[in-house]
């Protein structure tokens, strides 16, 4: 991936998957720092129905940006319930972390690998396919993706940002592109 590639991921689709998986979370915690929770004034029954179709919209998108995330950090579940390394597809367009310069994938053996990918796991179950089984793993908006998105966010700083002297909160937290 050539320097102007690298940049277009560092500042545009990395942070658009940020903000997208950190609306309306409580991520004061976080790098960011932030309660990303705007509730507007709801007057009348259609204004409270737009508002549930918008929350509604807000928590699948959650899902699938937080799924994207964990993988572009190379994590996955595997078929034992375990941790394992989300591998590209050969022949893939597939991007992961380590694509980038300072990339590395997730550690697989961190304590923290197996919370990213029991996430994973709820992420794809609630929302990237049906299924007819509700005991997925937990992806509460108030305790697991917080802390998966907190631990991500680290990772991500820590490699592919502070390899380019930028801050992943300053890159997500800007108004436009």
């Amino acid at each position: 991936m050539n320097a102007d590639e690298q940049s277009e991921w560092i500042t545009r689709h990395i942070p658009h998957r940020v903000r997208a998986a950190i609306a309306r979370l409580p991520m004061e915690n976080s790098l960011l720092r932030v309660k990303a929770s705007i509730d507007p004034e709801r007057r009348t029954d259609r204004e409270e129905v737009y508002w549930r179709c918008a929350t509604d919209s807000i928590w699948e998108g959650r899902l699938v940006a937080t799924r994207w995330l964990i993988e572009f950090v190379g994590i996955k579940r595997n078929d034992d319930g375990k941790a394992a390394e989300c591998k590209k597809k050969r022949g893939s367009k597939d991007v992961r972390i380590d694509d980038l310069d300072g990339g590395k994938l997730f550690d697989l053996s961190s304590p923290h690998a197996q919370l990213l990918a029991d996430v994973w796991k709820g992420c794809s179950q609630a929302s990237s396919h049906a299924t007819n089984e509700y005991n997925h793993p937990a992806v509460s908006d108030q305790k697991e993706l917080p802390d998966a998105l907190t631990m991500i966010l680290n990772h991500l700083q820590d490699t592919i940002y502070n390899q380019v002297g930028e801050k992943v909160s300053d890159c997500v937290l800007m108004s436009k592109d």
